[in-house]
């Protein structure tokens, strides 16, 4: 029989046995008019384990080895973790549609802000220090709650519930309406928590059921982490009811952090970093990423591109490269960020996944409100105070009077 859970909402025995903490998460990234109305919006990292310069623009035809997208189906990269999120939320309430096969169960793939992209999330150079697993569950859960918060703006409070019984943690978000829950970065061991809150979704036909960022082998060559046999047919035929809607990953290729400055500094003829974007409908675009943060699709395919294609096929021919594809010089990316925060309404930024760049821009811009202050981080209130030149020590509440008096305080042209 179902459970009382947090907010008085029911949890299965399967989400009530583990630890449960309720927590209040941050206002949404973005929030559209109603879950009807999208707003257009321009791998969780292994758990064991720049200066800004210029931007340059590209030239806007992708190339393409198959006839599987057409123009129209082609998406730009997320340039910051709330787009990604806002173009995520978009695409699921899209899938959910009647009329795109009311999709209730999705699958979602997330690129984390974490390691170098807490810093700016277009960074491709590699972290010499990786987040431990409790940063990149802050991080899952985080980037998840905003993503439902934008998929129904009008859900209401988020509940979070920790369900792991081992050491790696796994996450469950419910919004208090109960129209989306979701089981984030889960392993092997918490299937049955899926079928729990599948179950739950199909009780009232209306609720949308999302698997985020699973950790799970499904492609083991003789043994998957389903075990073999019926155990193994049991588990895929389960997942397969979860259409996989949207997906942002990071492949490192070959020797990534090399640039032949022959083909124009950017082009990764031995190796290079790629990222994979698919949205529902959609192809497989993969854009090559500069050090810069610039990137651009260079190639749309109606499959997969494994490793050894974006080794071979990719990154050893120019024209599917920057450098083969770049005319001239575009807005810097501080330039980029700066005015995205200044056109961002009262409120309308999430903090919990701006990355420091992003603070850091808007403090510059000044387009920081009382009501973001009150919502920044402990890890936000340093960065933003660093940005102004003021010690970013101290305890909590004093750092974010120090913030405040800075930037809407009566002497806060001194810090200009």
């Amino acid at each position: 029989p179902p459970l009382a859970g947090p907010g008085g909402r029911t949890m299965t025995p399967a989400i009530a046995q583990g630890a449960t903490v309720t927590v209040a998460l941050p206002a949404a990234v973005v929030r559209p008019t109603g879950i009807a109305a999208p707003r257009r919006v321009h791998h969780r990292a292994d758990r064991r384990r720049v200066p800004l310069g210029r931007r340059p623009t590209v030239v806007a035809a992708a190339a393409a080895s198959s006839t599987a997208d057409s123009a129209a189906n082609l998406r730009p990269l997320p340039q910051t973790c709330a787009e990604q999120v806002a173009q995520a939320a978009e695409i699921i309430r899209a899938a959910s549609s009647p009329t795109n096969g009311g999709h209730m169960r999705q699958r979602i793939q997330l690129l984390l802000p974490i390691n170098q992209r807490r810093n700016e999330f277009t960074s491709v150079e590699s972290d010499d220090y990786p987040a431990n697993d409790a940063d990149v569950y802050k991080a899952a859960m985080e980037t998840a709650s905003a993503m439902i918060r934008a998929v129904d703006p009008d859900g209401g409070d988020m509940s979070a519930t920790r369900v792991d019984n081992d050491n790696d943690p796994v996450g469950v978000l419910a919004n208090a309406r109960g129209t989306v829950r979701a089981l984030v970065i889960p392993n092997a061991q918490n299937l049955q928590t899926l079928r729990d809150l599948a179950a739950l979704g199909d009780a009232n036909g209306t609720q949308i059921t999302l698997l985020v960022n699973p950790q799970w082998n499904e492609r083991g060559q003789i043994v998957s982490d389903f075990g073999v046999g019926p155990w193994r047919k049991r588990a895929t035929d389960f997942l397969s009811t979860f259409e996989p809607t949207y997906s942002l990953v990071e492949y490192r290729v070959g020797a990534a952090a090399t640039r032949d400055p022959a083909r124009g500094g950017d082009y990764m003829g031995v190796g290079g970093v790629a990222r994979v974007l698919k949205t529902h409908g959609g192809g497989w675009q993969t854009f090559a990423m500069g050090a810069d943060g610039s990137s651009e699709c260079v190639v749309s395919d109606a499959s997969e591109p494994s490793y050894a294609y974006l080794e071979k096929e990719v990154f050893t021919r120019f024209d599917r490269s920057l450098a083969g594809r770049r005319t001239g010089a575009g807005p810097s990316l501080e330039a980029r960020l700066e005015s995205a925060a200044s056109e961002a309404a009262p409120g309308a930024i999430d903090w919990s996944i701006a990355s420091t760049a992003e603070i850091t821009a808007a403090v510059r811009a000044e387009a920081i409100v009382a009501s973001d202050v009150d919502a920044l981080s402990k890890t936000g209130l340093r960065t933003a105070l660093g940005a102004l030149g003021l010690p970013t020590s101290g305890k909590l509440e004093g750092m974010r009077e120090r913030l405040r008096e800075a930037l809407l305080g009566e002497d806060k042209d001194q810090w200009d």
